[in-house]
């Protein structure tokens, strides 16, 4: 089968591999597979960097030739001869050489107020989640990620999902279609909280319904929280590049979280986005002096549209967005604008946020993220949340954060965490 990906340059493939291998760690079943950092998409971890975007985007391979890049030789399924005798022959494909799972782990101490308005302490109980990531030859990769336990309690699958690769690759170019099925974050969330993103607090632009009023509590999860585009839901989503600089995804879900749906109707979904300079969504660069940095602006919209459910009553959602994505060699600002209706209009709302994250040292990134949010009918709530983060060895950092409430600023909690992965 022709590569339809021969255009791009292992050169600067090479190049920002190598550049990059200063700066943290990643899923560590890539850093076994390539033998090397995973730090090559993340700055820091699970933060992806634009070759991270890519190489996700890519079916977790990368892009230019994932053979090339591979250290550990896969298992051969079937003879590459039997794709000349197809259909009358299963298409050949591979298993993983090793072991696909990576294991990570979170712990924490904070200090809150309790329900007493007094400041407390505590260490947290750790949370431990399984991830089992790779791809079956070119044309299949797999995710499933399990919590197996959180705040002290048996988790759950958080996703589970199959992505089919390069779709009529041989009337389309590589990676304008491919097919995503099982359970996900829909990829309408340009960042999401711990899976995406350096912060333990979850983006407001993500989990904020009109329905918790003038507070900012909400985060991803499995059900059971009002409403938002960064929950993982169950349904099958298509998405691709074209001209290495335009990216869409679009999406049918259930609609009711991670669980089976309780009405007839599916929720959809979609998102455009554009990017000016830098490495191409899908790793294309014409950039002959590329480097692990780059200089590039990015701009999206996005739309939801489904029923929601609050006391076993329905009603309808909708979702508008627009969000940015702005590189300035190791200064990353991104935010968005949102706005929606959950039900009837009394329950309109605005929200936007922006967010700042600066790399001091390759171990060390300081960063900063403002949101407010203006639900109709109640007052504009606003907060801003700095953190900081640092590698104590490639893939275990701590992080510190804490939330501040613009509108009575005073020190009421606090977030010292630590995150390693094997």
């Amino acid at each position: 089968m022709n590569n339809p990906k021969s255009v791009f340059s292992i050169s600067i493939l090479f190049l920002i591999l190598i550049g990059s291998l200063n700066y943290t760690e990643a899923i560590p079943s890539f850093a076994r597979k390539y033998k090397t950092s995973c730090a090559t998409c993340h700055a820091p971890y699970p933060k992806l960097n634009p070759f991270g975007e890519a190489f996700r985007q890519n079916g977790y391979r990368f892009p230019g030739g994932d053979e090339q890049f591979t250290k550990e030789e896969p298992v051969s399924i079937g003879s590459e001869a039997y794709k000349r005798v197809w259909p009358e022959a299963i298409w050949p494909s591979s298993l993983p050489g090793t072991s696909p799972v990576s294991f990570r782990t979170r712990f924490n101490y904070t200090v809150d107020k309790n329900d007493a308005n007094e400041l407390e302490s505590t260490f947290n109980p750790p949370a431990l989640q399984v991830i089992a990531t790779g791809t079956f030859g070119d044309d299949v990769s797999f995710y499933v990620g399990a919590h197996l336990f959180e705040d002290g309690e048996v988790g759950s699958i958080d996703r589970a999902f199959i992505r089919l690769n390069d779709l009529f690759a041989s009337s389309l170019e590589g990676n304008v279609l491919n097919l995503r099925i099982g359970q996900f974050i829909p990829d309408i969330v340009p960042f999401a909280t711990n899976h995406r993103g350096i912060y333990n607090t979850a983006f407001a632009f993500n989990t904020y319904s009109p329905l918790m009023g003038e507070s900012f509590g909400g985060a991803h999860g499995h059900g059971n929280t009002p409403f938002g585009i960064e929950q993982f839901q169950l349904g099958a989503e298509v998405t691709g590049v074209i001209t290495h600089s335009l990216k869409y995804t679009a999406g049918l879900v259930n609609g009711n979280f991670a669980n089976a749906d309780n009405n007839s109707k599916r929720d959809i979904y979609g998102r455009l986005s554009y990017k000016f300079g830098g490495l191409g969504y899908d790793g294309y660069t014409e950039d002959q002096s590329a480097t692990s940095y780059e200089n590039s602006f990015a701009l999206g919209v996005l739309t939801y549209s489904g029923i929601g459910t609050e006391s076993e009553v329905n009603y309808d959602i909708t979702r508008f967005g627009v969000d940015f994505n702005l590189y300035l060699q190791k200064l990353n600002v991104f935010g968005g604008y949102i706005t929606g209706i959950d039900g009837d209009e009394e329950l309109n709302y605005n929200l936007f946020f922006a967010e700042a994250t600066y790399e001091v040292y390759p171990w060390l990134f300081g960063s900063c993220r403002y949101e407010q949010a203006s639900p109709e009918g109640l007052s504009t709530i606003k907060r801003a949340t700095p953190n900081i983060t640092a590698l104590y060895i490639a893939n275990v950092k701590f992080l510190v954060e804490s939330r501040i409430d613009l509108d009575n600023p005073e020190f009421d909690n606090l977030f010292v965490g630590i995150d390693f992965a094997f």
